[in-house]
């Protein structure tokens, strides 16, 4: 396993943490020809709120030097580096990764042989920098994510079909993508955003694909997935939330029958 696998592993099991690649979720775009990977990797920084560049291969230094060379991204890349590596007269060590310290000395973090050495200091990074967007601490609007956002839509899903249960495929797409226009925001982007929530629900094992017998497809949510979403109900700050959650249903049965 890389080093980049082996945090994941060690950090996936944080309910406040979701771990992006950008080959999990824009595989299917990137056998389309109009896109290209350092496009799609540009679109996934602008939706994170951390770059976590582990530098062990040659695309992995690509990929810093382009997130640090980028006004939009550079504030977001945290590098882990070698130990071995920190006082060493090379490029990397003297451009990029002295950019990064330089900006903020806690955003270069490293490690000896073992990638677990990193793991509990970029917890401890991620805690100090992200304390403020508790449940406690922030207002509901700012917590708010919209569905222009690869993890609104993410969640946006999963909240329907909770309600729902069950959504012909076409048809969700369809009426997401009115809903996102009629927000005003741009129709180019939309195929990226919708693709790539609809991946990392697939990836994450929240959502499955069924078929009936006229050979429609529809979206459900697994076991899983109806749990998170459970979850994600009971820890929202909305009041009187059971009656809100209640009502929204009887309208769903109100229209399926009249």
């Amino acid at each position: 396993m890389s080093n980049r696998d082996k945090l994941r592993e060690h950090l996936k099991n944080s309910k406040s943490l979701s771990i992006l690649y950008p080959e999990d979720l824009f595989m299917e775009l990137l056998n389309r020809k109009k896109y290209d990977l350092l496009t799609l990797e540009k679109f996934l920084a602008q939706n994170s709120d951390i770059i976590c560049i582990v530098c062990e291969s040659p695309g992995s230094f690509v990929e810093l030097g382009a997130f640090v060379n980028n006004e939009n991204t550079f504030d977001k890349v945290v590098v882990l580096l070698q130990s071995k590596y920190k006082n060493a007269k090379s490029f990397i060590n003297q451009g990029p990764v002295a950019m990064v310290k330089k900006n903020n000395v806690n955003n270069v973090i490293y490690f000896n042989k073992n990638i677990e050495d990193a793991t509990e200091q970029v917890k401890e990074l991620l805690r100090k920098r992200f304390w403020r967007f508790s449940y406690k601490s922030l207002k509901y609007k700012k917590r708010t994510k919209d569905i222009n956002l690869i993890s609104g839509q993410f969640y946006f899903i999963m909240v329907l079909l909770y309600f729902y249960n069950s959504i012909n495929t076409t048809k969700m797409v369809q009426t997401i993508k009115e809903l996102y226009l009629s927000r005003g925001y741009e129709e180019k982007q939309f195929e990226v955003v919708y693709t790539a929530a609809i991946r990392r629900l697939y990836k994450e094992g929240l959502l499955k694909k069924v078929q009936i017998s006229d050979g429609s497809n529809f979206y459900e949510l697994t076991n899983k997935g109806y749990e998170q979403v459970k979850y994600i109900l009971g820890s929202a700050h909305i009041k009187n939330s059971t009656k809100i959650i209640d009502g929204i249903r009887l309208k769903i049965i109100r229209t399926s029958y009249y």
